[in-house]
């Protein structure tokens, strides 16, 4: 896209006359008839770079600058006066204006002008990119695990953060698979930190915390009057990622018919906004995420095909905490030092015991519950070694014992004080398998579910046939 110039200047002749110059030397304009106007513009369209006359009617253009440096820091400013207000243009230039030119304007004059100040905005932000490269190691350190699988995550992560066509377009999307609290934010956060577009905008959205009814005006945004209470315009999602990343949390819950939507925006990198007649264009690297089976979903009809063969060109799956109980020391370690430091507490250690009785519970909420044990243990203890007595955890570590008899029926002993449903699960599914000699086709149907289904559960639970 090339780089769009605000024009602001009420001289109806001048205005069109600097836009059409400015179009003809590869840029793309807008002109604004007053500071009012052109403040409308900035939120709905954010320019590269504003040429404000400093005499308009209403708000000048100094307070024009001043509004601008407020909500647009990153638009580079350049001022036009008339030869007798230069004082102006003094002032100006101390609000943080790139330049001024005075008037009469001449126009190859500004086309240099113009294109320092894009070359000056290029540079910042090149700044902040290598600003923000050096946290980069940082965001990859907060996946922590050394165990096999985080290690083949890692990898995976550093991998697709490069993954970036020339030109930095059509980005290829990301699923991030896994359980709850497994953290899939943080690896959609570790990407984009890593990728190129790590000075663009990180924008996420919980798509099943929002009704389906807001969920498309939060996406693709509106104009005013687009409804009854649309009383300004509203830029979507997608046109506030421009240029980084828009991450799409519990993808798996958006209704059919924005999922329609959803689709068309990804591929044409464009969207509508409600009530309005033109498209606009973004920038933007896709990564969704769900703790749903979509296959089983694609099978069952709730979620179309043809998103998720396109959301999936590059999919990550994060193993549940169980499943690489190896980490769950460090992870216990890194939540500890963390919790202390928030609360201004002095330093504990991790007695070898908890880490112990942390390393054999089944971890239901996977992540997300270790964090909160370990805070809650931090909190309502003050001793300085944290214990197996301040962690809380329920009885019996493993979950409660499942058999599956040959016969086919569960037994479940809640001796052990409860029980953890995914365990269930499992025994339930392995139990099937070996009824049916591990014929899946078989095993599914006594399960009551699709084969699609079946499979994905073995790959969850690790699942392998006896040699």
């Amino acid at each position: 896209m090339p780089p769009l110039i605000l024009v602001v200047e009420d001289e109806t002749i001048l205005g069109d006359a600097i836009a059409v110059y400015l179009e003809r030397h590869g840029y793309a304009a807008s002109v604004a008839r007053s500071g009012e106007e052109a403040l409308r513009q900035v939120d709905e369209v954010g320019p590269d770079a504003a040429v404000v006359d400093v005499r308009l009617p209403g708000m000048d253009g100094v307070e024009v600058l001043r509004r601008l440096r407020e909500s647009s820091p990153a638009t580079e400013v350049i001022m036009m006066t008339a030869h007798g207000s230069v004082a102006s243009a003094v002032e100006a230039m101390k609000l943080g204006a790139f330049d001024y030119l005075t008037k009469p304007l001449d126009l190859d004059e500004l086309r240099v002008v113009v294109g320092k100040a894009l070359e000056h905005l290029r540079l910042r932000r090149e700044l902040s990119y290598f600003k923000a490269r050096e946290e980069q190691a940082a965001r990859l350190a907060e996946v922590i695990g050394d165990s096999p699988p985080m290690q083949e995550m890692k990898r995976q992560i550093a991998r697709i953060a490069t993954l970036e066509p020339v030109g930095g377009s059509d980005a290829p999307t990301v699923l991030i698979l896994g359980e709850t609290g497994v953290g899939k934010e943080m690896a959609a956060r570790a990407i984009h930190a890593l990728s190129p577009r790590a000075a663009g905008p990180f924008v996420e959205i919980n798509c099943a915390a929002i009704p389906a009814s807001l969920l498309e005006a939060e996406l693709f945004g509106y104009e005013k009057g687009a409804y009854t209470d649309a009383r300004s315009a509203k830029p979507g999602l997608f046109e506030a990622a421009d240029g980084g990343t828009l991450f799409l949390d519990e993808i798996g819950h958006v209704e059919p018919a924005i999922q329609v939507k959803l689709l068309k925006a990804i591929e044409e990198k464009s969207v509508r906004r409600l009530g309005s007649l033109r498209p606009k264009t973004f920038n933007v690297r896709v990564i969704a995420a769900t703790n749903r089976d979509l296959e089983a979903a694609v099978a069952e009809g709730t979620f179309r095909a043809d998103l998720y063969y396109r959301i999936k060109a590059l999919t990550i799956v994060i193993p549940p905490l169980r499943e690489r109980r190896a980490d769950i020391p460090l992870l216990a370690r890194h939540f500890l030092e963390r919790a202390t430091r928030q609360y201004g507490l002095p330093a504990k250690a991790l007695a070898p015991e908890a880490a112990e009785a942390l390393s054999a519970y089944a971890w239901p909420g996977n992540v997300r519950e270790l964090a909160h044990v370990v805070e809650r243990a931090v909190l309502l203890h003050g001793e300085a070694t944290v214990g197996p007595e301040h962690l809380g955890l329920p009885g019996g570590m493993e979950g409660a014992p499942v058999t599956v008899k040959p016969g086919g029926s569960v037994q479940v002993d809640f001796s052990a004080g409860g029980i953890v449903l995914d365990d269930v699960e499992r025994q339930l599914i392995l139990g099937a398998l070996q009824a049916t000699g591990w014929n899946r086709a078989r095993a599914a149907q006594l399960l009551g579910i699709t084969k699609e289904t079946l499979r994905y559960r073995i790959e969850r639970h690790g699942l392998r046939p006896p040699k």
